[in-house]
């Protein structure tokens, strides 16, 4: 696991680029902490929406097939975006990995596509105005938001104005708030209109190595599964990290209809997050733009009748009837996929019982030898 990223040298200055870290823990919590697994249920993200990594670049996986779109190299002044570092690559699959397919990793936004935009070397080195050109040509090319896993203690015009552009654009700007542990603001995450995040570990807890302050609009889990350029699966720690997580969030906000702006999207991730962590909440944000039911957790109806060596089963449920089982000493011996059916019974048998399961999972239970 790599445990740099980057030295960005602009003139004299130098500027740490929230660096992966080596991970505490075992990363697979963060999808289920922010409920990103209970958005799943609406939404795996939409094709029509495209997220900028503005990185060292992004490596064509498996996991992105399809959705990885031609790039810009502001470093090589080239059109291959491709990644010789791993930065980018590991950014890009937290946002927007295929999940349920078996391969690599679940990032957050399946269905996104990913735009990559190379603006630092393979060494993770770069400059303030290849960050402002990348800015300005994600913008240009209809990306929805925009991932920035760097940045720096300067400030600087240069950035402001390619972020003000962005704005312009209808983009939101996504960036890290770095990873030194204190309060100074980092930029471009600290430039007003940017949704600056840190990072939390499993108990909500800030790591001790995320900056923090006012200026930081939510944090996000600091450590996540990611795949690096070889397609490796391993712990990705770092602002770095919870900054394409959050940016992957936005992405499922983006792809509900009618499409939210940019505006909307940070207010409502914003709005939600946990008070006590400043953790997002996929789920409550989602809610801001769609209607969601409550989660069905109600067991089905079951109504038996029971005729000579038969019964017949009857379930209802407002979800609908996933299977009714015939269930003898223990082991399913008969199942129908229908909501009645007529099972025959056993003539010796210890237990014999009727089990209807609705959609939802909820499972009621009868007693199928009625009496006998």
């Amino acid at each position: 696991m790599r445990k740099l990223i980057a030295g960005l040298v602009v003139g004299a200055s130098m500027l740490v680029a929230a660096p992966a870290r080596a991970a505490e823990e075992a990363p697979a919590w963060g999808l289920r902490q922010t409920h990103v697994t209970d958005a799943w249920a609406v939404t795996h993200g939409s094709s029509r929406v495209t997220v900028a990594v503005i990185d060292t670049g992004v490596s064509a996986l498996p996991d992105l097939a399809g959705r990885l779109l031609p790039g810009k190299d502001f470093v090589n002044h080239d059109d291959d975006a491709s990644d010789d570092n791993g930065h980018g690559t590991m950014a890009a699959t937290v946002i927007a990995a295929a999940g349920g397919n078996r391969t690599g990793i679940a990032g957050v936004c399946w269905s996104c596509r990913i735009l990559p935009v190379k603006v630092l070397d393979a060494k993770g080195g770069g400059s303030y105005s290849d960050i402002a050109l990348g800015i300005r040509w994600a913008a240009d090319r209809g990306a929805g938001v925009i991932s920035l896993s760097l940045g720096g203690s300067d400030d600087s015009p240069i950035l402001r104005d390619a972020v003000a552009y962005a704005d312009s654009k209808g983009a939101l700007v996504v960036a890290a708030a770095g990873n030194r542990g204190v309060s100074t603001p980092h930029y471009p995450a600290a430039i007003p209109t940017v949704l600056a995040v840190g990072g939390v570990t499993d108990t909500g807890a800030r790591y001790d190595w995320s900056n923090y302050g006012d200026w930081v609009g939510v944090t996000g889990p600091g450590c996540n599964p990611a795949q690096g350029p070889s397609g490796v699966v391993g712990p990705y720690c770092g602002t770095s990290s919870a900054t394409p997580f959050v940016a992957g969030v936005a992405g499922l906000l983006a792809s509900t209809s009618p499409a939210p702006t940019a505006a909307q999207i940070r207010a409502a991730l914003i709005a939600t997050k946990s008070q006590a962590s400043g953790r997002v909440d996929a789920l409550a944000a989602l809610k801001r733009f769609v209607k969601i039911a409550p989660p069905d957790r109600t067991a089905p109806v079951l109504r038996l009748v029971k005729a000579k060596r038969y019964v017949t089963a009857r379930a209802t449920d407002p979800s609908g009837i996933a299977r009714l089982e015939l269930v003898v000493n223990g082991r399913v011996t008969a199942r129908s996929v229908a909501a009645t059916h007529r099972f025959a019974l056993p003539r010796k048998a210890r237990t014999v019982v009727v089990r209807a399961v609705d959609r939802a999972g909820n499972v009621r239970v009868a007693n199928g030898k009625l009496g006998r």
